[in-house]
This record gives C-alpha cells, structure tokens and sequence, in this order.
C-alpha cells in the first residue's frame, strides 16, 4: 500500500521554517534593542549635567532661576543628573507653567542631554495697589510682581476688588483695555496723562487725567468714550477762563457736561461753580 503525505504536513513545516528564520533574525534586534534602551537610560550622556544643559527661550521677566527651581535645580547645578528619556515632559510644563509670570510653556527634549523649556510670558497692562504695594495685573486679572529693575508706563488701575467673581473681575479688565485703546493715544497726543482709572461702578469708568500741575477726575460711563473725551477737550477753554479750580468732570450725560470745582469746606458743603451748579455746561 502506498501512503501519500498530506497537504497540511508540508504547509506546517513551510510555517515552521519561516518562524525558525524569523526568530533567527529576530532574536539580535531584539537583544540589540534592550541593550540600547538599557544604555540609553542609564549613561551619563543622556543626563542633564549642569544647568547649563536647560536652554531657556523666549523669556524677559522670567529669569533662569526661577525655571531651574520650578524644576528642582539650582544655578549651581543641585538636582541635577536626571535622564532626559525619564523625565516626564508633562510635568515639567505644568512646573513652568506654575509660575506668575508665564502664561503657556513647552518643553522639549534636544539629544543627547538638552531641555528646552519656550515660554509666552503674561503682558501687564497696569499697576495694581495690594494692600500699599505696587503690583501688576495682566489681561485676565492675574496680579504680577514687578520685576526687580523693569520700567512700565501704565495708569494705576482701581476697583478690580470690587469684582464679585473671576468673570467679572475680568470683564472689568477688558473694559479697562478697551477704554485705554480708544483714548490714550489721544489723551496723552493732547498732554494729557491717564495716571489712574477707577473701575469699582462696572458702567462708571473714572479716569485721573494729569497734565502739568492739573489734576482731573473725570467720568466717562461705560461707552462713547472717544466722544467724551473730545467733549472734555472742548470744556476746558471754557473752564480756564472761569479760573475755577476743578475737581472732577462728569461726561456721562448725553448733550450736559457737569464741573465739580475744588471746594476749601468738606465736601458737599462748597458752593458751585456757578450759579446753574447741577445743571452742567452744555
């Protein structure tokens, strides 16, 4: 009797030969893979030295030494020796990002033993009086340290305190920058410096106007802001001639300008400017 070899033998040993040469050529990629990941995790090449070895770009206010101890390190190169393979890219963004003056951060590894930490700093927009000192306050209400020798031309900013919630201290920063964006460059083009606007009535924006040895308090409500200053710049030729001292300007009411003069009694107990005092100039 002749026996014939079956089909499925011959495809089996095909199978079993090609998983043979595979393992053969497998086996030393994947031992020359171990080997290189175990080097790579563990020489000294691959670790951070020194601080010199973080690059810190895109930074003016944020000095190296607030990264490297956002980062654990010291100038000096204290907690350094770690393993840019192990360390944790996340993280290190969200320990740059911790600080004040950075708004966003990336990080990136730069082989063989380089971080680079990108920064967007916050952009102040005013000084803010806390509790008798001199801060700065960005676009979306964070309070700022003023950096040690920085020079900044910003009107004080007043009232955020009043805000109710973050959102509304928000919104009265964005009133602020829009005010700002539509009168200062005339103001100050006319010698006028904005030296404080007052935001504690969300619809009330006042605003300290300086020039020389004047003093102005002058009220602008919550709209037509280029207009109202234009109104406040065709009163004043009117006043100076009055000779009148004057306190504070209130241009919140369409087609009536009123003037508050400086009074020698408390307030509320001088007289008025002129006898159609409440009334305003029209």
């Amino acid at each position: 009797m002749v026996v014939r070899r079956g089909r499925v033998p011959r495809r089996l040993g095909a199978i079993l030969k090609w998983i043979s040469l595979t393992a053969l050529v497998a086996a030393p990629l994947v031992y020359g893979g171990y080997e290189l990941a175990a080097y790579a995790l563990t020489s000294p090449r691959f670790s951070v030295r020194s601080a010199e070895d973080v690059v810190l770009v895109g930074n003016r206010f944020v000095t190296r030494d607030d990264i490297l101890n956002a980062l654990g390190m010291t100038s000096e190169g204290r907690g350094a020796g770690a393993n840019i393979l192990q360390v944790s890219l996340e993280e290190v963004r969200r320990q740059v990002e911790s600080l004040a003056w950075v708004r966003s951060a990336t990080v990136a590894r730069s082989y063989p033993n380089r971080l680079v930490v990108r920064i967007v700093e916050r952009v102040p927009i005013a000084f803010l009086n806390v509790g008798g000192r001199v801060k700065l306050v960005d676009e979306e209400g964070i309070v700022l340290d003023k950096p040690d020798g920085a020079s900044f031309a910003f009107p004080v900013l007043a009232g955020l305190d009043a805000a109710s919630n973050p959102a509304d201290e928000r919104a009265r920063v964005a009133m602020f920058q829009k005010f700002m964006r539509e009168v200062g460059d005339d103001a100050f083009a006319s010698g006028w410096l904005i030296s404080e606007v007052n935001l504690a009535d969300p619809d009330d924006v006042q605003a300290v106007l300086v020039e020389g040895l004047t003093t102005i308090q002058v009220h602008f409500g919550h709209e037509d802001f280029p207009e109202r200053l234009g109104n406040f710049f065709r009163l004043l030729p009117e006043v100076q001639k009055t000779h009148a001292i004057v306190d504070s300007v209130d241009l919140r009411y369409r087609g009536q300008i009123v003037v508050n003069p400086q009074k020698p009694t408390p307030p509320g107990h001088g007289q008025p400017l002129s006898s159609n005092a409440g009334e305003g100039i029209h």
